[in-house]
């Protein structure tokens, strides 16, 4: 089956908002005035006690709409949304938001709502995202069509999502927001009544401005048109699959959430080789980051750690080879080349350990990386700042110079105090993902090693 065009959904012309209002203390408000602040196409009200609600046109209902629009932006309840789209004339809208909670994922009255409105939608020949969702963001447009009230940054080779979790996009967005990773869209398809992960899947893998595809399930109505488009999806970028209720205990929770059976551990197993899969939200956006940042061709999953401890390079080292890398024994020539710039109290071999001239990282950190890189020994480099030198804006400013110019992927492990934190910024700014657990950083790092050799090496 061919998968809807969702151009018109994502980038639309026209929208109108049911449930807007002039009043900044309801939803309907928040709503319609972030979309009236940003939104650059026309804008209406659906609101029948107001004619003009922050300075754009307000129509008492939807049959009252002066011409057909993209998409409808729905936040009235349960049954006032049914009704409204039950006399909604047909071809008057293309795409329906469904926001309000309510419909099949409560019992009794639900399922029949969300039934009438699955059939008053057909009838309409409109499509429909949701029931009991937060909305969508597109980020390449400044277009917040959500009650997320944080919109994250845009911009070129994004992260593009598609979930069930509205909790996820607000989890995305701070997240972004806090380390500039750039989002080119986000959809919430709540209870998957028409428009599905699959539609949208699709629609990201042929987004120009989505870099890496982020997918937050919880479950999936048609199971082989779903594994279908990952495999295609994945030919052509990386996407980051998270199966939510791989147990009884999350299933049972999925179908209070969404309203549809569940089975996380059987998706995870029908999942190609080509995606990378993970196991939590936070694990999803820290590999997305270092796949946006850091993903380019590899040669293969040989992994170079240059730390100030050794006991926490054992500890990455660890953690790598259970994420598949490899963390080879440098060739004499390599290891004599490091040397050079050391004190033969340091150790020069892999990984490698600075702890006895800590005082001079600034300096050293860029020129051990640079051997490294020279030499062609390591696919990818891993390194740890701990302690003392987090505190040094200088040696998170000399690694961001540095990096840049090694033609190797690097990530940081950054262990400082909350109060320090704020050396790593320098970090982020030069697009190199730093994280504050060595789990994460070998999880990312094991990313980007899976998706060089899924993909022959050659990153998208």
């Amino acid at each position: 089956m061919t998968p809807p065009d969702l151009s018109r959904l994502f980038s639309p012309r026209s929208i109108a908002v049911l449930g807007a209002s002039a009043s900044l203390d309801k939803l309907g408000g928040q709503v319609f005035a972030r979309l009236a602040a940003s939104f650059r196409g026309e804008l209406i009200a659906i609101n029948p006690g107001e004619s003009d609600i922050a300075g754009r046109l307000s129509v008492p209902s939807v049959e009252a709409l002066p011409h057909p629009v993209d998409l409808l932006i729905a936040l009235a309840p349960g049954e006032r949304l049914v009704e409204a789209v039950e006399r909604c004339p047909e071809g008057r809208v293309d795409f329906l938001l469904a926001i309000p909670s309510g419909f099949g994922e409560v019992p009794n009255e639900g399922p029949d709502l969300q039934h009438r409105l699955a059939g008053a939608a057909r009838r309409a020949g409109l499509r429909v995202v949701g029931p009991n969702c937060v909305g969508l963001l597109n980020g390449a447009i400044g277009l917040n069509a959500s009650i997320i009230p944080l919109m994250p940054p845009g911009g070129a080779a994004g992260l593009g999502v598609a979930t069930q979790s509205g909790g996820f996009g607000m989890a995305l967005a701070m997240y972004a927001a806090d380390s500039g990773m750039a989002v080119s869209s986000f959809c919430d398809v709540g209870n998957t009544v028409d428009i599905s992960l699959a539609d949208c899947l699709a629609h990201l893998a042929g987004d120009p401005a989505t870099g890496v595809i982020g997918l937050y399930v919880e479950s999936v109505r048609d199971l082989p048109s779903f594994l279908k488009t990952v495999t295609e999806a994945a030919r052509i970028k990386p996407v980051v699959v998270c199966p939510l209720a791989r147990t009884p205990f999350g299933q049972a929770a999925s179908l209070a959430h969404v309203g549809i059976s569940a089975d996380g551990a059987h998706l995870a197993g029908d999942l190609p080789g080509e995606a990378i899969v993970v196991h939590s939200g936070l694990d999803l956006l820290h590999v997305a980051r270092a796949l946006l940042w850091q993903g380019r061709p590899l040669r293969g999953k040989r992994l170079a750690i240059v730390t100030g401890t050794g006991g926490i390079g054992t500890e990455i080292a660890d953690l790598a080879g259970e994420q598949g890398m490899i963390v080879p024994r440098f060739s004499a020539r390599l290891t004599a080349a490091i040397a050079r710039h050391l004190p033969p109290y340091a150790a020069s071999a892999n990984p490698v350990d600075l702890t006895p001239v800590w005082r001079d990282y600034p300096r050293l950190y860029p020129l051990v990386m640079a051997e490294i890189a020279a030499s062609g020994e390591a696919d990818l480099i891993a390194v740890s700042i701990t302690d003392v030198p987090t505190t040094w804006p200088d040696l998170a400013q000399s690694l961001a110079h540095a990096v840049p110019t090694l033609g190797l992927p690097v990530a940081v492990y950054w262990a400082s105090r909350d109060v320090d934190v704020v050396n790593m910024a320098a970090l982020n700014a030069a697009r190199i993902p730093t994280y504050r657990a060595t789990r994460d950083l070998a999880l990312a790092l094991g990313a980007l090693a899976h998706h060089g050799a899924a993909t022959g090496g050659h990153a998208a």
